[in-house]
């Protein structure tokens, strides 16, 4: 028995429902809401309170990257991985760099569109919110993020580390069609999620206006019946929020970002 937890919105659970479509495995789907995240029942899953989790006949896995990679190898149709030793490195390195981004696509998500409703704790509300980061380090850059906001310092150094990112797959996809040759991997799917959350920002202008393979690439992306399946025909509930904000918030996103 294959059952995955994860919520709509989710970076991280988008990653690993990508892959659950593009293997076509048959799975219980587990969504939850962030609630769920910090009770008893789920923290003896996850001690960390994040999504995804999958447990496959009683096991228990963490991590989006590691569970992609598992679910790759565990399941043989379908491989998303090169077969050369080469190929798989290169794909390796991918997801490491899909990882070192997420901290900063979560600088933008918070202080654009989630902080404004974390305002609106009562002190007592938004200390128990703190208190149930179980991570100090991420408790910490969300305690900057709602005190600080758009004047955090990190704010335009996670934004500078998204434009090299964009940079990485420009560069990249000026020699092959796929981030690692010619054939869609893990590589392109651990992306998905980054891009797909800077199009929900409405900061999608960061490739369209000088990034011209990265534009061809993401086309194509949302032309995968995976993508369809798990972002077409199950949005995003927090995609009108995100919109609206990053929207809002874009003229001085755009100034950080092309500074």
């Amino acid at each position: 028995m294959l059952e995955l937890y994860h919520f709509y919105g989710a970076t991280c659970g988008l990653k690993a429902r990508l892959a659950v479509a593009e293997k076509r495995i048959e799975i219980i789907d587990r969504a939850v809401d962030r609630k769920f995240l910090r009770t008893a029942e789920y923290l003896k899953l996850n001690p960390n309170a994040v999504v995804p989790t999958l447990v496959h006949d009683g096991v228990v896995l963490t991590e989006s990257t590691v569970i992609i990679n598992y679910l790759d190898d565990a399941f043989e149709e379908r491989p998303l991985k090169p077969h050369t030793a080469i190929g798989h490195a290169h794909v390796l390195w991918w997801m490491k760099r899909a990882d070192d981004s997420l901290t900063d696509i979560g600088m933008l998500t918070y202080t654009v569109s989630m902080r404004p409703k974390l305002q609106q704790l009562g002190a007592d509300e938004l200390r128990q919110y703190f208190n149930g980061i179980p991570n100090a380090a991420a408790r910490a850059r969300r305690r900057q993020i709602v005190e600080s906001g758009l004047h955090n310092p990190d704010f335009p150094v996670a934004l500078n580390r998204l434009r090299l990112m964009l940079a990485d797959l420009e560069n990249t996809l000026a020699q092959s069609s796929w981030l690692v040759g010619n054939d869609y991997t893990l590589a392109d799917l651990a992306m998905t999620p980054l891009l797909e959350r800077l199009v929900e920002m409405r900061c999608e202008d960061m490739w369209r206006l000088e990034r011209p393979k990265v534009t061809d690439w993401w086309e194509r992306v949302m032309g995968r019946s995976s993508y369809r399946s798990c972002v077409v025909d199950k949005p995003n509930p927090e995609a009108a929020q995100h919109a609206e904000y990053g929207q809002a918030a874009w003229p001085e996103i755009k100034r950080l970002f092309f500074a």
